[in-house]
């Protein structure tokens, strides 16, 4: 079971989703804009519902970026896969992201992006996070 959530901590969404696929491409310079958001300070979350930058894709909802409790990053779709709609965004309640119009939980914090509740049968659409030279890389 270990190995299965490394992997799929790792990648981006590579399952069939109720949320359409996107474009999704945003670069934040953790070191120079964001200092407080470093790996280290777990359970700290960012959102994202328009582009910086005008190359800046942020998906179908909006990006909610975290730092998990691995110490890694993990974004995901604002958008609730139960609503399946642009305007209906998740929100963060302590460990989870809920969704206020069907009141799914999903959790975070552990990259995985799990309903919690029972009334999703899918995750939230995750992306994928790197890090290199200090800038958090997010992509589709």
């Amino acid at each position: 079971m270990t190995i299965t959530l490394c992997l799929m901590g790792c990648e981006g969404a590579s399952f069939n989703s109720s949320i359409p696929s996107y474009p999704v491409n945003i670069e934040l310079n953790i070191a120079a804009e964001y200092p407080h958001f470093v790996p280290d300070n777990i359970m700290q979350y960012m959102t994202f519902t328009q582009g910086r930058l005008l190359t800046d894709r942020v998906g179908y909802g909006g990006i909610l970026v975290v730092t998990g409790l691995d110490a890694n990053y993990h974004a995901f779709d604002l958008a609730c896969p139960v609503e399946c709609r642009r305007d209906i965004k998740v929100s963060i309640d302590g460990m989870y992201a809920v969704c206020p119009k069907c009141g799914e939980q999903y959790e975070i914090f552990y990259g995985i992006g799990n309903p919690t509740k029972g009334i999703s049968h899918e995750a939230l659409r995750r992306y994928t996070c790197v890090v290199y030279n200090g800038v958090l890389r997010i992509r589709n």
